[in-house]
This record gives C-alpha cells, structure tokens and sequence, in this order.
C-alpha cells in the first residue's frame, strides 16, 4: 500500500486516521506494518464501505480536500469495492534512525565490513563499495542512470540500494539516492583503512 508524502505525514502527526482505497480485494490485512515516507504506519483495520455513503467530512479525514478528490484518487474500475482503512503511526522507519547514526566503532565497523562482503562473494562480483561511491558521489541522480553506469539493469541495480538502506547505508529520495551518515562515515574509515 502506497501513502503519498502528505498523506504519510498527516498519519505520522495524528491528523489522518483512516484512508481509503478501491479494490478488487484487500492488499493489506489489519496488524500489518508499512513503510511510508514518513515512516512506519500500521494497519488497524480494513473493511469494505459502500462509497456511496462517504461525505466530504470523511474524504478530509482522509488527508483529501474533498470528496471528489477522494474519488477522483481511486484506481480500478469503479465495480470494485471500496474499503476504509483504519491507520496508525508506529514511529520512525529503523532503517532512518541507523542511517542518522554515523558513530561507528570498531565492532559496528567491523560488522558493516563483514556484511558487505558477504553480499558481494554471493554476487557475481563485488559491488556494493562501487555502489555507495557511485551514490556518493552524485546524490539525487536517477537510479536507471547509475545502474547504467554499473552496467546494470535498473531492477537489480534498486535491489541492491535497498540491501544497503537496510543497513541503513542510503537514503531514497524523490529521485535517486544519497549516502546516508552512516554511509559517508563508513567509507570515510574505509577508504583510511582499505
């Protein structure tokens, strides 16, 4: 499920509860945690709704100016239920607060070492060093662009940026990435030490 960054953060500040969606059946189950903009959001509950009984006053509850726009945001032919989903912000995303977290001592630099290069022996050839600098060096350049420049295809090439946000290395932006602290620390120490 996709929140759009307004919508994420009125769920992170508490004005937006619930939000709305149309289709074929749900894609989210109640209990269920998901990663947004603003970070992490859980759904409460999900239950289908006749959209003909939504008002202007639930459409602003959902983030919309109003009704019409709420219905104009739906996708899927308009035979498909509607369903209101009930929502919950849980806290930053883990893998924001490790890429704040550039303190780096021996053991965490040690992990991170360890870690990347498990990832590259289980690839064809090492990559994630040339990864991180390619994002280094030009944050906020499209991701078909540096995977071009890898010599990758863009699937693989996003598949392998998200590993290192895991590990909270990069930071996805509106286009592209840069290199978190914890990223600009790490080859910082490495590149003294390698």
């Amino acid at each position: 499920m996709i929140f759009t960054v307004a919508v994420a953060r009125a769920i992170a500040d508490g004005t937006v509860r619930r939000v709305y969606r149309r289709w074929s059946s749900p894609k989210v189950t109640a209990g269920s945690v998901q990663r947004s903009p603003s970070g992490m959001i859980r759904i409460d509950s999900v239950r289908e709704v006749d959209p003909d009984g939504l008002t202007d006053a639930d459409a602003r509850a959902a983030g919309e100016i109003s009704l019409s726009h709420l219905v104009r945001s739906f996708f899927g032919p308009s035979a498909h239920p509607t369903y209101l989903i009930e929502v919950s912000y849980l806290g930053a995303d883990p893998r924001d607060v490790l890429a704040d977290d550039a303190a780096l001592d021996e053991t965490a630099l040690n992990t991170l070492r360890t870690t990347l290069s498990r990832m590259d022996s289980r690839s064809e050839s090492a990559w994630t060093r040339e990864v991180l600098t390619a994002i280094a060096a030009e944050p906020g350049r499209r991701a078909a662009d540096l995977a071009e420049q890898a010599g990758l295809d863009t699937k693989t090439f996003k598949a392998r940026v998200r590993r290192l946000k895991t590990l909270g290395l990069t930071i996805s932006l509106e286009t592209g990435y840069r290199i978190s602290p914890r990223g600009a620390e790490f080859l910082r120490l490495t590149d003294a030490t390698d």
